[in-house]
């Protein structure tokens, strides 16, 4: 048992009552301040691999701005937590208000996944569960469930190959059922030894996912009336997530990829058939298009991750007159047999900026060579002749940042498909980290480095150990990252995409979100009748509606209100682009 003093906002707080429902797939980056008080957890889709749903909060050894933890050690310690806010298991108040008791059969679930994509906890480390209640104003917090730490491919074997496993605890100790109940996850994390300073970054990761609490459940009660996305949402691009606009325009089939794969699960104890649509936005730009695939997809009961490749319907805009732009790609799915309907979206932007990029901008591991002297390049081709100005690096933090040293940037031509001559090379630069989470470092050349066709660009080490830069283990591109460890290049085994981005064209950089900021949008009354109103949005908006088979319905530009009384009743998703060119989507219902 461990009794501890809640930080004074617990108290403020105003209690959420049952039943709690996070798979995380509304979160990004940081958890749901409404459910959660802790901000460490990385809520994400890159760490989990074949995660039940889009996202998952991953436990690791670094804080929220990415830095290790300044206590880590080599010994198993506690890394970090993710806490609920208050949380009522006294009462309901809906449909019908009730107390609560023991005989009401509440059960607590989750899922849970060592390693992912990520570093394999260890023997000793492990992820726990708590629950806790107030008692004379502090909180007294009681062991409930924990798992030592293993390899994925040891929880592949000990779980009849299932990526993930469901948790399902009884809460039948009556001092639980109180106005006051918390509950809490944390990882016992270790770092490598002092040995290997530059070593000691990112470990021991953990992932969960579809935390659950209510009561009039069973042990059996392991389904959800969902199906939904689960993943990252696939690129368009057949070989990078993001390209310079000009390279794409110069040789645009090229580029396409033949069949993106999408993945999806149904954690429904039914089996479902869905229907899957897209739409196309080009920001502030003329492009936008849906593609609606006319074959249902099935999708058998407590199915996760299922592969699902969709077709590139149309080839982007060739707008000759921007530099730079990018595009909303919105996927869809829905079920319409069911009521209500089974309904997800997800979201991607297709880049167009002036880099190169393999990999999605979450590092999952480190990268780096030995001994001193070693290199690492990963090949680029450019469709046209054009200026390397620069190259973009996000490199891993390390405890108290050990892997802080000197190295040499170089561009290699190409020889017989391996770097060749060296084209460039600024020497003496130095690991820099930037304040936010997971952000690229720019370096810029001294000189302007014309080409065409194909070149490497990379990294020749000045001092021993690991240099750590970000590597993204869920997008492998192995076949383009070549190492030099003996004075011969070899192509890596590693499977995963090193994060270095070369910079073309003009001079200057981009460095956008992938997803950008949504504004605050209120969708209001959900369901609707006759009228439904938006806040936080200003007029002259265009705005979108679609039915669940991807039909547009309606289209119009906003004056603070939409009417409905029109349309029948059901599900339909409204897509409104905002003056500035951003894009938000809601999921409204109508019954009249």
């Amino acid at each position: 048992m461990l009794i501890c003093l809640l930080p004074t906002l617990v108290s403020a707080q105003i209690a959420r009552t049952l039943p709690f429902y996070d798979d995380f797939s509304n979160s990004n980056i940081y958890p749901d301040s409404t459910k959660w008080m802790d901000r460490n957890v990385y809520i994400n889709n890159g760490f989990p691999l074949n995660s039940i749903t889009c996202n998952a909060a991953t436990f690791d050894v670094l804080d929220a701005t990415g830095n290790v933890y300044s206590y880590a050690i080599s010994n198993p310690f506690i890394a970090e937590y993710l806490s609920s806010t208050t949380l009522r298991l006294d009462s309901v108040f809906e449909p019908t208000p009730k107390a609560l008791t023991p005989a009401d059969s509440l059960y607590f679930s989750f899922f849970y996944q060592p390693q992912g994509h990520g570093n394999a906890p260890e023997d000793p480390d492990s992820l726990v569960l708590e629950f806790g209640i107030i008692e004379a104003l502090d909180t007294v917090w009681n062991h409930v469930w924990s798992t030592p730490g293993q390899t994925l491919s040891q929880f592949l074997q000990e779980n009849d190959g299932n990526y993930f496993k469901q948790v399902m605890i009884p809460i039948t100790d009556a001092k639980y059922f109180t106005s006051n109940f918390f509950f809490r996850f944390y990882n016992y994390a270790s770092i490598v030894s002092q040995s290997q300073p530059s070593s000691r970054g990112n470990e021991d990761n953990w992932n969960i996912d579809v935390v659950y609490i209510n009561y009039d459940r069973s042990i059996h009660d392991t389904s959800y009336p969902k199906v939904c996305f689960t993943g990252p949402a696939p690129s368009f691009l057949r070989r990078y997530q993001s390209m310079p606009y000009k390279h794409y325009r110069a040789n645009p089939t090229s580029c396409i990829a033949e069949n993106p794969t999408l993945h999806l699960s149904n954690l429904d104890n039914q089996n479902h058939s869905v229907k899957h649509y897209y739409t196309v936005e080009q920001v502030n730009g003329s492009q936008s298009y849906t593609y609606v695939n006319t074959d249902p997809i099935g999708i058998d009961s407590l199915t996760f991750s299922q592969p699902y490749n969709t077709t590139v319907h149309k080839l982007f805009a060739l707008d000759y007159s921007r530099d730079t732009t990018s595009f909303i790609i919105r996927h869809y799915i829905s079920d319409s047999t069911v009521n209500p309907p089974m309904v997800d979206s997800m979201v991607y932007t297709q880049g167009f900026y002036n880099y190169f990029a393999y990999d999605d901008g979450t590092p999952e591991l480190g990268y780096g060579v030995e001994p001193r002297g070693g290199a690492f390049a990963v090949r680029f081709d450019l469709n046209e002749l054009d200026t390397i100005r620069g190259v973009q690096i996000l490199f891993n933090h390390t405890l108290n940042d050990a892997n802080d040293c000197y190295f040499d940037i170089v561009v290699w031509k190409d020889n017989n498909g391996k770097p060749g001559d060296e084209l460039y090379r600024i020497s003496n630069r130095k690991t820099r980290w930037e304040d936010h989470l997971y952000q690229f470092s720019y370096y810029r050349f001294d000189r302007l480095v014309k080409h065409s066709g194909t070149f490497y660009i990379g990294i020749v080490q000045q001092n021993s150990g690991l240099i750590n830069i970000g590597f993204d283990t869920s997008r492998d591109n192995s076949q383009y990252n070549f190492y030099n460890d003996d004075g011969s290049w070899h192509q890596s085994l590693m499977a995963g995409s090193i994060m270095l981005r070369p910079v073309v064209g003009g001079d200057y950089y981009i460095g956008v979100d992938e997803i950008p900021a949504t504004p605050s949008v209120r969708v209001y009354p959900n369901p609707a009748s006759s009228t439904i109103h938006i806040d936080g949005l200003d007029n002259g908006a265009t705005v979108h509606l679609y039915d669940i088979t991807g039909r547009m319905v309606m289209q119009s530009t906003f004056t603070g209100e939409l009417s409905v009384s029109q349309l029948s009743n059901g599900l339909y998703l409204l897509n409104i682009t905002t003056t500035d060119g951003m894009v938000i989507s809601k999921k409204i219902m109508v019954n009249q």
